[in-house]
């Protein structure tokens, strides 16, 4: 399963092109799970998690909680790194695709941060886009 949380883009196409090295495994819309909301993304994650193959982020997601809070990918990707503490689960391989960039780079070293310290599965803590069949994704 791949899923791809943005409140706005039709296809993950327009962000996962040859261009930009994902084409070729993730270039066909119709092998996505498109999720548009905070809410969406914890409903499919914690019923599908062990089919996920990979997640695309995006920062602003149009959410807010009850009280009014906004909830952006940010908030998605602590509650996902959350859930693979709790449930014992590797993190997903992953990329953000935000064009929001303070966003971008918090989602970003998050990531990089939970894979270098808890998980150990990279040897250095590093400036990259995503995380791809063993190997840091380096190109937006």
């Amino acid at each position: 399963m791949l899923i791809f949380l943005d409140d706005i883009r039709i296809s993950p196409r327009v962000v996962h092109n040859s261009d930009r090295g994902l084409g070729k495994e993730f270039g066909n819309s119709k092998n996505w799970t498109i999720v548009r909301n905070y809410q969406d993304f914890i409903s499919v994650v914690k019923n599908n998690f062990d089919k996920i193959q990979f997640i695309s982020f995006d920062h602003d997601i149009d959410s807010w909680d009850v009280s009014g809070n906004e909830l952006t990918g940010k908030d998605a990707a602590d509650w996902l790194v959350n859930y693979c503490i709790d449930n014992n689960k590797i993190l997903p391989d992953w990329f953000v695709h935000s064009d929001n960039t303070s966003g971008n780079k918090n989602i970003r070293q998050l990531f990089i941060n939970y894979m270098f310290r808890i998980e150990k599965r990279i040897s250095k803590m590093d400036d990259a886009y995503g995380f791809f069949n063993g190997q840091l994704i380096y190109t937006k």
